[in-house]
C-alpha cells in the first residue's frame, strides 16, 4: 500500500473513531425537577442568537435543550448547564430552494441557498436525487421545498454525511428532521396521484419507502452517536400513521409531536394520547409542541388562551411517563421565534411533584374518574375532559385549582434573565369543565417552594441579581408566596431589604 493510500486509510479511521466517540447526551427523566421544584419540562424549540448572560443563564436553567442555535450560543447555555440538549435542524424528506433560507453550518446561520455549501447547492446537481411526478417534473411541495427521491442511494449517503457533519460543527446531539410524515406533505405538492388522490397509492407506493429510509437513517445515526429525531405530528391520521415506522417508536430515538393537543376529535385525542405514552414505553422521547393562538384548538375554539395552555398542559401531564417534555407557543410575541424572547408561562410553574404511576394504552381505563381522565400526583392530580360536553364533578373534599392570574402580559424572561410570571391557586370543592379542557388541583393550599429561599432567577445561589428580581416582581404587582421573604404575611421594599442583608 502506497504512502497516499495509507494516508488516505488512517484520515477515514480518525474521523469514524472522532464520530463514534462523540456520544449524545442523555435524554433527561422527565419525573420531576425537585431542584426547581416543576412538574413539567419544557424543550424550547428555538431561541434567539447572540443571547446574554442572564438569558443563557435562563435557559439553562429553565429549559432541557433547544434546536437551531449558533455554537457560541449554545456553549454560552450550557456554561450553565453542560446536559443542555442541542437539535440541529434539517428537513427530512425535502430540500427548500428558495434563495434567502437559513441552516446552522459550521456553527454560524447560513442563508446563502444557492451557494454549492448550502443544502440545496449540494443536491440541485444530482438530477437523480428529485422525486418525479408523473409529468416527469420535480415534485414541489408547498410551492418552494422539492420532494427527494428517498429510496437514492445518493441522496441517502449525503443526508446523513452532510448531516452528521453539520452535527458535529456546531456541537449538536441530534437532527430534528422536520417536514416528514405523510400528513405534511398531503394535498400539497405537485404530485397528487402519491400525496392526495389516493390513499391507497401513498399506503403502496411511499411508506413502505419511508419506513426502509427512517430505518437507513437511524441505524446511521445511531452507529455515530447522533440522535434520529423527526417530527411526527400529533398522530391522528390513523391510515398513514398506524402504518409507519414511528407509530410506536421504531427506528427514532425520539420525536416531535408536532400540534400537541390539536386533535380533531376525542377519537383522535384519545389515539394520540395513547401513542404518546407507548412511544415513551418502547424508551424513546416525546417532545409535544402545542399551538394556542387563532384557530389553533380545533376541539373547542372558544377557550381563552390560558384555557388553551392548561388544556396543553394538563394533556402533557396525563401523558408523561418521564421520557417526554413540552413547548407551548400562541400568536405574535408569543409565537414560535418571534418574540425575541426566552418565552415562560405560568403553566410551566405547575407543582404537582412525581406523578405516582406509569400507565400505557392497555390501562388507560384506570384514569377514568366521573366522565374525565384523572392522573394523581404526589401533591394533587390532574384532571382531563376529552369530550364535547361540560362535565361537573364534586371533587369530594377542598382543593386548590391552578389559575394564571393575569397580572402580567410578559410571559419572557427579559434580557436580565427575570421573568414574571405566576401562578393563582383557588380553593374549590367542585368543578365544571368546559368540552376539551384541563385542571390541575393541589391537595393542600400551596406555599413557595423555591429552593434556596430567595433563589429568585433560578441560578442556584443567591446575589444582588436576586434582589433586582424580587424588587421587580413586587413592583410589577405580581401574587406570589414567594415574594414574602422576610414571612411577615405581605411583600414590599420590607422583603427586598431583607434580602439585601442575607446576602451582604
Amino acid at each position: 500500500m502506497n504512502l497516499r493510500k495509507r494516508l488516505s486509510v488512517l484520515t477515514v479511521l480518525m474521523l469514524v473513531s472522532a464520530v463514534s466517540l462523540h456520544g449524545a447526551r442523555p435524554f433527561p427523566q422527565t419525573v420531576y425537577d425537585s431542584t426547581h421544584h416543576r412538574s413539567i419540562f419544557i424543550f424550547s424549540d428555538q431561541l434567539h442568537s447572540n443571547l446574554s448572560q442572564s438569558e443563557a443563564r435562563f435557559a439553562a436553567t429553565h429549559y432541557i435543550g433547544t434546536q437551531k442555535m449558533p455554537l457560541a450560543d449554545i456553549n454560552r447555555i450550557r456554561s450553565f448547564n453542560e446536559s443542555f440538549l442541542h437539535l440541529h435542524y434539517k428537513l427530512g424528506v425535502t430540500v427548500d430552494s428558495i434563495v434567502d433560507y437559513g441552516m446552522i453550518i459550521n456553527g454560524n446561520w447560513f442563508s446563502e441557498n444557492r451557494s454549492p455549501l448550502s443544502n440545496w447547492g449540494q443536491v440541485r446537481i444530482h438530477a437523480d436525487w428529485f422525486l418525479l411526478n408523473r409529468q416527469g417534473q420535480w415534485t414541489v411541495h408547498g410551492g418552494r421545498r422539492m420532494v427527494m427521491d428517498i429510496s437514492n442511494t445518493g441522496f441517502r449517503e449525503w443526508w446523513v454525511n452532510s448531516c452528521i457533519q453539520e452535527m458535529t460543527g456546531n456541537s449538536c446531539d441530534g437532527v430534528f428532521a422536520d417536514t416528514y410524515t405523510v400528513p405534511a406533505l398531503y394535498g400539497n405538492t405537485t404530485y397528487p396521484e402519491l400525496f392526495g388522490n389516493s390513499t391507497a397509492t401513498t399506503l403502496a407506493d411511499w411508506i413502505p419507502k419511508l419506513n426502509d429510509y427512517g430505518a437507513y437513517v437511524y441505524t446511521r445515526l445511531d452507529s455515530a452517536g447522533f440522535y434520529f429525531f423527526p417530527n411526527i405530528d400529533n398522530l391522528q391520521t390513523t391510515w398513514a400513521d398506524s402504518r409507519c415506522h414511528f407509530w410506536t417508536g421504531d427506528s427514532i430515538h425520539g420525536a416531535m409531536m408536532e400540534s400537541w393537543g390539536n386533535w380533531a376529535s376525542s377519537t383522535d385525542a384519545m389515539q394520540g394520547i395513547q401513542q404518546a405514552v407507548t412511544i415513551q414505553h418502547n424508551g424513546k422521547f416525546i417532545h409535544g409542541e402545542g399551538y394556542f393562538g387563532d384557530g389553533s384548538h380545533q376541539l373547542n375554539p372558544d377557550l381563552s388562551d390560558p384555557e388553551r395552555r392548561m388544556w396543553l398542559a394538563g394533556t402533557y401531564l396525563l401523558c408523561n411517563q418521564g421520557h417526554m417534555a413540552l413547548s407551548m407557543y400562541g400568536t405574535d410575541w408569543k409565537g414560535l421565534g418571534m418574540s425575541g424572547n426566552p418565552l415562560w408561562f405560568p403553566e410551566y410553574e405547575i407543582d404537582l411533584g412525581p406523578f405516582k404511576s406509569t400507565w400505557t394504552a392497555m390501562t388507560i381505563s384506570q384514569l377514568l374518574w366521573n366522565g374525565v381522565l384523572k392522573r394523581d400526583y404526589e401533591k394533587g392530580f390532574v384532571v382531563v375532559n376529552i369530550s364535547s360536553s361540560n362535565i361537573s364533578l364534586n371533587l369530594g373534599g377542598t382543593f386548590w385549582l391552578a389559575e394564571d392570574p393575569l397580572t402580567t402580559s410578559q410571559y419572557w424572561s427579559d434580557e436580565n434573565g427575570v421573568e414574571k410570571v405566576s401562578l393563582a391557586w383557588r380553593e374549590v370543592t367542585s368543578l365544571t369543565m368546559k368540552p376539551f379542557t384541563a385542571a390541575v388541583l393541589l391537595n393542600q393550599e400551596p406555599g413557595c417552594t423555591i429552593e434556596p429561599k430567595g433563589d429568585f432567577d433560578g441560578s442556584g445561589s443567591l446575589d444582588v441579581r436576586d434582589v433586582i428580581a424580587l424588587l421587580r416582581s413586587i413592583a410589577s404587582g405580581a401574587q406570589d408566596a414567594c415574594l414574602d421573604y422576610n414571612e411577615d404575611g405581605r411583600w414590599n421594599i420590607l422583603d427586598v431589604v431583607a434580602l439585601l442583608l442575607k446576602i451582604v
